[in-house]
C-alpha cells in the first residue's frame, strides 16, 4: 500500500473513533445529568465499557505497529532494542536501589508491610525520578544545542 492511502485509513480511522467517544460521552453526560444517584453508577457502566475498548484498540495497536515497522525496516529494530534495554536498565537500577523495610507507622495496612510491594514501588518511584531527569537534560541538550545551530 502507498504511504497516501495508509495515512487516509489511518485518518478516517481516527476520526471515527473521535466522533464516537465524543457521542459517547455526550450520551453520558445528558443521561448521568437526569439521573438519580443510584442510577448513575449503572449507567455509568457503559462509558467505562467504551473505555476498555479505547484502552484494547491502543494496546492493540502499540504492539501492532511497531512489529510493521520492524518488518518494514529491519534496520530501525536495532536502535528499538537499545531503547527497550536502556529503559530496563533504568528499571534494573531502581529496582537495586529500593528498599523493602516495612514502614513502622502503618501498622494497620499489610500492603505497607509487604516486602514485595514496598520493593515495586520504590523501583517505580526511582524510575520515574530517573526517567524525569533524562527528560529534564534532553530538553536542556536540545535548547542550548539550538542556540548554537543558529
Amino acid at each position: 500500500m502507498s504511504n497516501n492511502l495508509v495515512n487516509k485509513i489511518i485518518k478516517i480511522f481516527s476520526w471515527g473513533i473521535m466522533g464516537a467517544s465524543v457521542i459517547v460521552a455526550l450520551v453520558f453526560f445528558l443521561r448521568v445529568s437526569n439521573a438519580e444517584k443510584a442510577a448513575q453508577i449503572e449507567i455509568s457502566s457503559s462509558y467505562i465499557v467504551w473505555a476498555y475498548i479505547l484502552f484494547g484498540i491502543a494496546a492493540l495497536l502499540s504492539v501492532l505497529f511497531p512489529i510493521i515497522n520492524t518488518i518494514s525496516n529491519p534496520k530501525n529494530a536495532v536502535k528499538a532494542l537499545m531503547g527497550v534495554a536502556g529503559l530496563g536498565l533504568v528499571f534494573l537500577v531502581g529496582y537495586l536501589m529500593s528498599d523493602a523495610t516495612p514502614i513502622a507507622s502503618a501498622t494497620d495496612n499489610a500492603n505497607l508491610a509487604n516486602p514485595s510491594v514496598l520493593t515495586f514501588a520504590d523501583t517505580g518511584i526511582f524510575a520515574t525520578y530517573f526517567l524525569f531527569g533524562f527528560a529534564i537534560l534532553a530538553l536542556l541538550y536540545t535548547g542550548v544545542k539550538g542556540l548554537f545551530n543558529r
